[in-house]
């Protein structure tokens, strides 16, 4: 029974299954989970990851006790409790992780946000993520099985980061006033995630975010501050605002700052605090890949 415990699966081997799977390994656990991407395949196997495609869900399913959802909903809610709640039965899972956005808070016009505030979803995107998340909770209920949600804030680390984005010229800095959000680091996802999934009973909403709200120039400033070159020329919001497509105009137009006090509570401080510590590691580890291949 210990070792089936260690049984995990992730159904949506995405951007941070590497950083996930290699944290879950370290702690002793089994990986399987779901891609249809050939390189990710080839990637997660060589890290020791048992890899099925999203047409055998239901077979990685049984090949685990725990599973973490980071596949997104769609319109109808949680397709993967939809679609294979009886697998999930038969396997006996024992905790179910589920990763959602800070985005269900929709705008607080720059206030805190906690776990416990009210959703305000605004477009069909983060109406899907609250009804996945409801789609989960009303399983784990009706089946006594130990959920937790993950609201998750904006995502960076070694590929997508603004330093990258500097450097390739693929970056429009916006300066919108008074506009801030929340990052989150991927190896803080995954570190959190691994933790979660080696206890016995933990269930709830959690606020995944790092402790620092900021605006974007200010993300940007820095990373051309530590990369010693000049800032990029920014646009005002404003200006700009009937160029921007739906989904960038749907960014700008939520402004909160998630507290992320319960994280800590729980799991403890996180590697990468604010985009400061993020940023500093990202570009030191760029500067030793750079002079590695010299």
């Amino acid at each position: 029974m210990k070792n089936n415990m260690k049984k995990i699966s992730i159904l949506g081997l995405g951007n941070i299954s590497y950083e996930l799977c290699n944290f879950l390994i370290k702690k002793g656990f089994v990986v399987s989970g779901t891609t249809n991407s050939y390189e990710r395949k080839n990637i997660l196997q060589e890290l020791g990851v048992k890899v099925f495609t999203r047409n055998e869900i239901e077979q990685c399913i049984l090949n685990s006790k725990k599973i973490i959802i980071t596949a997104p909903p769609d319109l109808n809610g949680c397709p993967i409790i939809r679609d294979s709640f009886k697998q999930i039965l038969d396997s006996e899972i024992k905790w179910i992780g589920y990763l959602s956005s800070t985005s269900v808070y929709g705008n607080y016009n720059g206030e805190k946000v906690n776990e416990n505030s009210d959703l305000r979803p605004v477009n069909s995107i983060e109406k899907a993520r609250c009804k996945g998340e409801q789609d989960i909770i009303n399983f784990g209920i009706k089946y006594s099985i130990p959920v937790e949600i993950f609201r998750i804030s904006g995502i960076y680390g070694k590929y997508r980061n603004v330093i990258k984005q500097i450097r390739s010229k693929n970056i429009s800095p916006i300066f919108k006033e008074n506009h801030v959000f929340n990052r989150i680091h991927e190896q803080d996802i995954a570190r959190v995630l691994s933790e979660a999934a080696c206890s016995k009973i933990n269930s709830g909403i959690i606020n995944l975010s790092d402790s620092f709200p900021a605006s974007q120039l200010d993300v940007i400033n820095y990373a051309a501050k530590i990369m010693k070159i000049s800032i990029p020329k920014h646009q005002n919001y404003k200006d700009i605002y009937n160029n921007l497509s739906d989904p960038v105009k749907r960014f700008w137009e939520n402004n909160r700052r998630v507290d992320n006090s319960l994280l800590i509570e729980h799991y403890g401080e996180l590697i990468f605090p604010s985009y400061k510590e993020g940023l500093d590691y990202i570009y030191n580890d760029y500067l030793l890949t750079s002079s590695n291949k010299d």
